[in-house]
């Protein structure tokens, strides 16, 4: 039973990694797609099954040398061998002295596919068809050494190969559209795309138009736009088009528009000026290669996209800056997907802040001295804040003033802004009289945290004697600290805070912003996310309920039980290696990434099915303030991928890289609590708007009850039961 199990197991990886190396052609790892373009390659079954047993042997290969089951499967080592094994067929006659000469080669092209891949990824640059080149000259160089290779000349390509081709039965439907009147540009495009696969028949070339137009929209149009200006300068400079479609030199333009315009770069504007803009060089680049071989019985084949690309992705790399050429985060092997989940990411996440900092106090305080203020603010020590307390009346204190107790923010407790270590305090300043100074010890008593992330917080002129914790204590996020004081240069009690790249007292402040707070505006509070209170404002902390809190706190290793319209379904909470925390439906085979981050629950992604029960939790919590303010309304913008009819979603898959005319808007508001101050229910109504090229779509509304037990999403004909 064993030995079954195996089998299959070792069926399937081979079965997986022979049709991906065929989607690797087109830089796609999609499953239908990849078999298309395998039973495209075969309709031409001589040369076809000499990709397919070239794929073959260099994935068992691989196998037998025990390199990754998971790369084998993704074919890369096979996509060069497809070339390999296709050209060698169309070169030569099959007997059993070119069998073992074709095995040597696939074999050297495997051996420089893992050596390539070697030498270029330690810059993190790419193989792209350069193993099938050097396969390729070599074999073609060293043939003749062979009295048994026998080659296939023009002559007998036309005229015995031909008269064996005609005999397959579908050799009349594979060649019926070779007559076919098309304007010059298109005929010539199908036949290029064709001879990908060493055919020349038009329909192949518009069966594989097709399918990638249904498989990418952005590809297509970039794989055209590099043909488009080959085709171009090859009639502004008298080249002859015939030869666009021999030996592979008219796919050098197609791939190099798929790689550099939707795959290693994200599709925008720039991407696409950038293929067109340089695809004048790659034409040189490829006519003056074919001059310098010219007469040996060379070809170039993908040579100069190859070359042409791995230097661009070279010179990117070294840049200072990652501006209008962005390389992918993530490689979703689908241009509208890096797309949209990149555009999104910038919406929501450009200016996120990896560590999030509170305010360091309890209630509400004010800001009397901001950034840069004209006071004591000044040059490297302009990023640093001070807080007081103020009344109604916007004074500090009571009646009379005269003394530190007077003062409303004096002996109040002083917060950690985050988790660390205390790193150094300084308690050795008596405090001032009100208007008195202490300029000889400036900073006053003052506490340095160590953040361990290379922040360092110092929090000044506090209270003497009145800290709780020593140096070389861990403290969380609100621990307390000390109380506010009223010492060194602070002639009247407040607070001063900032953050700093190294832990000494007094060190140049490092501008950072919060990463939530409450402004108090009018009497009513404003959600500030990531930014720096202003000067004069007043401010306080935002504090979770612990019934929202915990009931969206999904650990690692729990087991949601699920009822989606009386269906039972069960999620499974995990991380991943990048400690990304995600929830699985096994059943669905769906994944929603999500953060709890103490004050926010939100989702950052989400694969696999827009109808499984998953995709209705990301959609209707998309993103939920966890405190108890009933007046905040909270935004965001979904990702377009899933949301769209696809209709509207063609269409703006052909604009997406210059322009997004779609947009999904997300509302979430807390609509009730069952006591305001430790509530045991509460309800979210949330919003989630629809619009394409400028039209609003119907709003679907949600309706999310929190209890200690579970939590319960309603709408329109849906029920959504988390336990």
């Amino acid at each position: 039973m064993q030995h079954k199990t195996n089998f299959k197991s070792i069926a399937s990886l081979h079965l997986q990694a022979a049709y991906n190396s065929y989607g690797q052609i087109f830089f796609s790892k999609n499953p239908w797609f990849a078999v298309v373009m395998l039973i495209l390659s075969i309709l031409d079954v001589r040369i076809g099954l000499g990709g397919l047993l070239a794929v073959l042997i260099t994935n068992f290969l691989s196998h037998l040398l025990a390199f990754s089951k998971e790369k084998i499967a993704t074919g890369v080592y096979g996509f060069n061998a497809v070339f390999v094994g296709m050209s060698l067929l169309f070169k030569f006659y099959f007997n059993s002295s070119f069998l073992l000469f074709y095995v040597f080669g696939v074999v050297l092209s495997f051996l420089l596919t893992v050596w390539l891949e070697t030498v270029l990824s330690k810059n993190k640059l790419p193989v792209l068809t350069l193993p099938f080149v050097i396969t390729s000259f070599i074999i073609d160089l060293s043939f003749r050494s062979f009295a048994n290779i026998e080659l296939i000349t023009p002559f007998d390509r036309f005229t015995i190969l031909l008269a064996k081709q005609m005999s397959v039965p579908w050799y009349n439907l594979v060649h019926s559209l070779d007559n076919i009147q098309l304007p010059q540009l298109i005929f010539y495009y199908f036949k290029t795309l064709a001879s990908i696969f060493f055919t020349d028949s038009i329909l192949i070339g518009i069966l594989i138009a097709v399918a990638m137009l249904i498989h990418s929209r952005i590809k297509s149009t970039v794989a055209f736009l590099g043909f488009f200006c080959a085709f171009t300068i090859s009639k502004i400079v008298g080249f002859d088009l015939q030869q666009l479609t021999a030996n592979l030199a008219g796919t050098n333009f197609i791939f190099w528009g798929m790689a550099i315009g939707s795959f290693f770069i994200i599709p925008n504007i720039y991407s696409y000026l950038l293929v067109a803009g340089l695809t004048p060089v790659l034409f040189l680049l490829y006519a003056s290669i074919e001059k310098l071989i010219a007469g040996t019985g060379l070809s170039s084949y993908t040579l100069t996209f190859s070359v042409l690309s791995i230097l661009l992705i070279y010179v990117f790399i070294h840049r200072t800056f990652n501006k209008f050429f962005i390389f992918p985060l993530i490689q979703y092997y689908n241009p509208e997907k890096t797309v949209y989940k990149s555009r999104n990411f910038l919406q929501r996440f450009e200016n996120d802040l990896p560590f999030k900092m509170r305010l360091p106090f309890l209630d509400e305080w004010t800001v009397n001295q901001g950034y840069n203020s004209k006071i004591t603010h000044l040059g490297e020590w302009g990023s640093a804040l001070d807080f007081v307390i103020t009344d109604e009346k916007n004074k500090t204190h009571s009646l009379p003033g005269t003394k530190k107790e007077d003062y409303y923010c004096y002996n109040k407790p002083v917060l950690a802004p985050a988790d660390g270590y205390v790193y150094q305090i300084s308690n050795i300043t008596k405090d001032n009289e009100i208007n008195d100074v202490n300029t000889n010890k400036n900073w006053g008593n003052t506490i340095i945290l160590n953040h361990l992330n290379g922040l360092y917080t110092q929090i000044s002129h506090l209270k003497q004697d009145s800290f709780k914790v020593q140096v070389g204590d861990y403290v969380t996020k609100g621990t307390i600290l000390a109380s506010c004081g009223n010492s060194g240069r602070s002639p009247e009690p407040h607070l001063h805070f900032q953050v700093q790249l190294t832990p000494e007292i007094g060190a140049k402040t490092h501008p950072y912003p919060f990463g939530y707070y409450f402004e108090k505006t009018n009497g009513k509070p404003i959600l500030r996310i990531g930014e720096v209170p202003p000067e004069n404002t007043t401010v306080y902390n935002v504090n979770s309920l612990d019934l929202t809190y915990n009931a969206f706190n999904f650990k690692p290793g729990r087991k949601l039980n699920v009822s989606y319209n009386g269906e039972k379904i069960s999620w499974n909470i995990a991380t991943n290696a990048y400690n990304q925390s995600y929830i699985y439906c096994e059943k669905s085979n769906s994944t929603a990434y999500f953060v709890n981050d103490g004050t926010m629950f939100y989702f950052t992604d989400f694969e696999g099915k827009k109808n499984s029960a998953l995709y209705t939790f990301y959609r209707s919590c998309f993103r939920l303030l966890l405190a108890g303010e009933q007046t905040i309304e909270v935004k965001d913008v979904i990702p377009l991928l899933k949301e769209l009819p696809l209709s509207i979603k063609w269409i703006q898959d052909f604009l997406a890289p210059i322009v997004l005319l779609s947009q999904v808007n997300f509302l979430s508001q807390l609509h009730w609590m069952d006591n305001p101050f430790y509530p045991e229910n509460a309800e979210y109504l949330n919003q989630v708007e629809p619009q394409s090229f400028w039209k609003k779509q119907p709003i679907t509304e949600y309706s999310i009850a929190i209890s200690p037990s579970k939590i319960e999403i309603k709408s329109k004909n849906l029920n959504l039961c988390i336990e």
